[in-house]
Formats: structure tokens, sequence, C-alpha cells
């Protein structure tokens, strides 16, 4: 294969330059001539890594007159604890994007940057950088519950000793907010969505979702897909209900990849139908008849994807947003407070939304600690206007 090799930088973007002189004299004694092109050699090194640290010595006075007692205070955009607002922004990078447990923080600024602090002192880092990120969050999930598109779906993230917690994922291609609730019943689509959800929400056919109106859905086929897969692999008549489901869906999947118009579809709809009504007549296994009963009954949400062309059909986006958050829990173990939710949850929404929108995580973590400190107006996660 062609070799492929890095770019040079442009001379202007070097820090130092080193003339390297060929040798004045030849193993045979004669003097050396210089002659033909320089070659270039770029070394890139990582010079050491040291805190800043800042001492703000706050003066204290009494009043003449009234006896009065005053303290200077910090400047506009110190802290009140010992981190900064860079180095809270990298806590959270580290723990969100990196998807580092805090004892790990720990031992990563303490190797590399001479910070030592205690697991608690991350802890509460954590919770500011949540606490910073909390108004940016709430404006990003109003505007998903308003947006014409959404992907749901949850995962289970239980805390230590406690009944199990579920993080939710709220999806569009620019924008995700994850929220740490504790439970998985109706209400919490409601806090997210509202009790009348606007919009098309893709999602599984788990039963909370079942208020939403079936032209505002769209079920998800992989999913689908694992359901008639386990169907084909029972015995008798429900097995052979199954492979016909299993092999419907498979010729979906290439016809959407071919491209076909959504007029096409219609034989496959019509083989789909017949295939769930015969499910539903066979009395060889009731769970069969009932997962084809409710197919039946939420017709329309298989087939928004032909009505909407900008709806996909399935539920993807969502789900692989959420395995970052899954990774997280297998890493870090589940919350164990308030606080970890809170931080769990908006720390991964500013995460991957910063991600879907190509913006640099730590600069925007910055930013919105930095706002924060000083009580201005945060940054913004919603997509900004391309120029």
């Amino acid at each position: 294969h062609k070799g492929s090799f890095r770019a040079l930088l442009d001379e202007a973007e070097v820090d130092e330059v080193v003339d390297c002189q060929v040798r004045a004299v030849c193993e045979c004694g004669a003097p050396v001539l210089a002659e033909g092109r320089v070659l270039r050699h770029q070394v890139f090194e990582v010079p050491p890594l040291k805190a800043r640290v800042e001492e703000y010595r706050l003066h204290g006075g009494r009043c003449s007159g009234c006896g009065r007692r005053h303290r200077a205070v910090l400047p506009a955009g110190v802290p009140t604890g010992q981190l900064g607002p860079r180095a809270l922004a990298l806590i959270g990078t580290l723990a969100t994007r990196y998807q580092m447990s805090q004892h790990k923080i720990r031992e990563l600024l303490a190797d590399v940057m001479g910070l030592r602090f205690s697991i608690g002192a991350v802890s509460q880092a954590h919770g500011l950088v949540g606490a910073a990120l909390k108004a940016p969050v709430d404006e990003a999930v109003r505007s998903l519950a308003a947006a014409p598109l959404k992907h749901m779906d949850e995962t289970s993230y239980g805390r230590e000793g406690q009944r199990s917690h579920w993080v939710w994922a709220l999806v569009q291609p620019r924008l995700a907010v994850f929220s740490v609730l504790p439970s998985r019943a109706r209400y919490v689509i409601h806090s997210l969505l509202g009790a009348q959800p606007r919009g098309i929400v893709s999602s599984d056919r788990y039963a909370g979702y079942a208020h939403i109106p079936a032209g505002q859905r769209q079920l998800c086929w992989a999913h689908l897909l694992r359901d008639f897969r386990r169907i084909a692999e029972r015995q008798g008549a429900p097995g052979v209900v199954g492979r016909w489901l299993l092999a419907t869906g498979h010729v979906l999947f290439r016809w959407r990849q071919q491209g076909r118009a959504p007029q096409e579809f219609a034989p496959l709809q019509r083989r789909l139908r017949q295939t769930l009504q015969r499910g539903v007549a066979q009395t060889a296994c009731r769970r069969t008849a009932a997962t084809c009963a409710e197919l039946l009954k939420w017709w329309p949400s298989l087939w928004t994807f032909l009505r909407c062309p900008e709806v996909a059909p399935t539920n993807n986006d969502a789900e692989r947003a959420l395995r970052a958050v899954v990774v997280k829990r297998k890493i870090s173990g589940p919350t164990r407070s308030k606080r970890g939710d809170e931080f769990l949850s908006r720390g991964f929404t500013a995460h991957e939304s910063c991600r879907r929108q190509n913006r640099d995580l730590l600069q925007y973590l910055v930013s919105a600690v930095t706002a924060w400190i000083s009580k201005l107006t945060p940054p913004s996660l919603l997509p900004q206007p391309a120029g």
C-alpha cells in the first residue's frame, strides 16, 4: 500500500527551529560542500504540565465612623472553591467524554499536573459542573419537547443498595438530552415530552409510550426484528409465523437501502398484515398471538417512515447515544447521590450535544462554568445557525 505521512506544519506554527549542519569533512578527508534541499523533520513534544496556582488575599478594614467591619471580595469570575473554571471543566470532560471514574481522574490530576485532591473534591467538582449546566440543559429539554421529530429510549442505571434508576435519552440529530429518573413509568415520559406530545416520537414497543397517538409514533424495526427472531425460534405454527415475519423485516431493510419509493412497499405491507393475522389466529402460543395483535393495533406506527421521509425506521440514534452512558456505568458503577444523578444527566447532555454539533466540549464547559461563577447568561447548547 502507498505510504501515508503526517503533513508538516507551516513554519509559522513551529515553536522552535534547530538547524542541523552537514559535517564539514568527509571520511575520505575532502571538504563537504552544502547542496540540495533542506529536509524538514518535526517532533511533537508535550511540555511538563503544572497547575497554575493563584492566591487572592482579601484585606479587611473597619469604618472609622460607625466601627463596621469590611472585607474585600473576590474579583468577578473567581470561584469560592479551590478549583478554577478550566480545572472544573477538565474534570467534567474526563468524566463524560473519556468516561473516567473519580479515582482515575484523581490519579491523572496528581500524576500529570501535580494536583492532589481527594475523591470528595472531585465529586464536589462534578456537582459544580452539574450546577453550571442546569440552565442550558433546561433550555435543551424545552427545545426537544417541541421538536417535530425525536428519538427516545431508556436504560437502567441503578444506585447501590437502592432500587434501580433509569437514564432516559431524548435525541435529535444535533441535540441530545439525558435525564436520570427514579422510574420507568409513564409520568416520566410526560415530564419530558408533555402529556400531549408534539411531533413524531421514535421508540420501542414499551407500553409507557401508549398514550402517544399511533400517527405520531415510529416503532423501531430493529427491535421488531429481535422480536420476530424470538418467535421464529418457537416450535410449530408460531415458529412458521416468526420466520415469515423475520423474512419480511429483512426485505423491508433491503428495499429501504435500495431507495424504493413509499408506494412500492404496498405488497410488503399486505404480506406483513396477513402474517400478523395468521399469528393472531394460531392457538399454540399466546405470547405470539399477543405480539401480533399489538402490532396490528399499532399498524400506522410501523409505517411512519414511509409517510415522513425524514423519519428513520429504527430508533438506533437514541440507542447509540445511550451507549456512552452504559459504558460509564460499567466503568464507574451506579450513582450514589442526587448530585451524581444531576452531573451524569447534564454532563452527558453537554457531551453528546457538543459531539453532534462538532463543538469542543472542554471549551464549552469552560464557558459554562465561567458564566455560572460570574452569574452571567450561560452559553446555549442549542445548535447554532451556520455562519
